[in-house]
């Protein structure tokens, strides 16, 4: 029988609420958080894409994609305007205010990153890094944050 506290999924769960608070943290001082940056970084990765596309890639729902979306168009971040050729697709984009965001978004992705290896030394901290991406590597879309 496994040890309920000290298994592989709690000490996960436990990493995963430390991580997402440190980002929450870093995040709120841009209106940000972690359910709205992750739209801002799949554009970062390819702008100009359909709403639905994000969500699909994100694997959100189509109303958690709304609320989201809706939150950084609110914000100045982005911007939705019907699909020139098919007015039933929404293409989302970044604002200038959005690409001006990128680089403090990407310092709180690190900081959070580096919190979570923070007790380990160097070889500790590549070694973990590399064995969560082969973990995920069949479940997680290349470009999930």
């Amino acid at each position: 029988m496994t040890d309920i506290l000290d298994n592989a999924v709690r000490h996960l769960f436990l990493l995963r609420r430390h991580v997402l608070q440190t980002l929450d943290k870093a995040l709120a001082l841009h209106g940000l958080s972690h359910g709205t940056y992750k739209y801002l970084y799949a554009l970062y990765i390819e702008d100009r894409r359909s709403q639905q596309a994000i969500a699909d890639r994100l694997g959100d729902d189509k109303g958690a994609a709304t609320r989201a979306l809706t939150r950084l168009e609110d914000q100045g971040l982005i911007r939705r305007e019907p699909h020139p050729d098919d007015k039933r697709v929404v293409v989302v984009s970044l604002t200038s205010a959005g690409n001006a965001l990128r680089q403090e978004i990407v310092a709180a992705v690190t900081e959070a990153s580096m919190s979570m290896t923070s007790g380990l030394d160097a070889n500790d901290a590549a070694t973990f890094t590399r064995l969560l991406a082969k973990a995920v590597s069949h479940i997680n879309p290349p470009e999930q944050p």
